[in-house]
């Protein structure tokens, strides 16, 4: 990747965010193209557009460097990352499945009514989602699913490393476009949220495959970037 682009206005206004609400703001413009592969990330130009102190914003910037979403270049800068076909295909890709069958497969998940109650709003959301076109509202419920269950079933070490792996995997896929198919989306996680309920291994080690591997590899395999 060759560092080049410059920091555009995020249009937020007179927002002051607190830290943990600019790693959320920085996040989602850098997953969803506001801010592309390349731009250079300063943290002046960010103290000044949301109108708060250096110590909030090096602090948003290291969890995003952690998370592998921005990089640093001695003497060049920050700049947001890029991410290669080959590196989500062939090693992204199986680390996030491996994480969430050691997580979910091998512990026991203790599924209060809040949080099944969390789980179908998302299989809801897909679900509608689906129905009137919205893409992203269907891929984010997917992702907020995947979030609870690995809350609930991920030692902090293993969901520390899935939350870094997942944001790369977002980053690339929000810049392949939308999937081209979400009416799937519902059913397969009713079928996993089963299975997770009834907690049986094999089955959520078999559904998980088909769905962080089957559904996707083949198009991240086949798109160029």
């Amino acid at each position: 990747m060759e560092p080049k682009k410059n920091l555009p206005s995020l249009n937020l206004g007179s927002l002051s965010p607190t830290r943990n609400q600019l790693v959320d703001i920085l996040r989602e413009s850098i997953i969803f193209g506001t801010l592309p592969p390349g731009t250079q990330i300063k943290q002046e130009e960010i103290c000044r557009q949301f109108s708060c102190s250096p110590g909030p914003v090096r602090e948003a910037l290291r969890e995003l460097e952690s998370e592998g979403l921005l990089f640093h270049y001695p003497n060049r800068g920050v700049f947001v990352a890029e991410v290669s076909n080959h590196e989500i295909a062939e090693v992204l890709i199986p680390m996030r499945l491996l994480l969430e069958k050691f997580a979910l497969c091998n512990s026991s998940l203790k599924f209060t009514p809040a949080a099944v109650g969390s789980l179908n709003e998302q299989i809801t959301a897909m679900r509608v989602g689906a129905e009137t076109g919205n893409s992203k509202m269907a891929e984010e419920a997917d992702a907020k699913f995947h979030l609870i269950t690995m809350q609930i079933g991920g030692s902090e070490h293993t969901l520390q490393l899935w939350n870094s792996i997942l944001s790369r995997i977002r980053l690339k896929f929000a810049r392949m476009g939308p999937m081209d198919d979400t009416s799937h989306k519902a059913a397969e996680h009713q079928k996993l949220l089963d299975a997770l309920l009834a907690n049986d291994p094999d089955n959520i080690s078999q559904l998980l495959e088909e769905h962080i591997v089957a559904s996707v590899i083949d198009k991240v395999r086949t798109t160029s970037l």
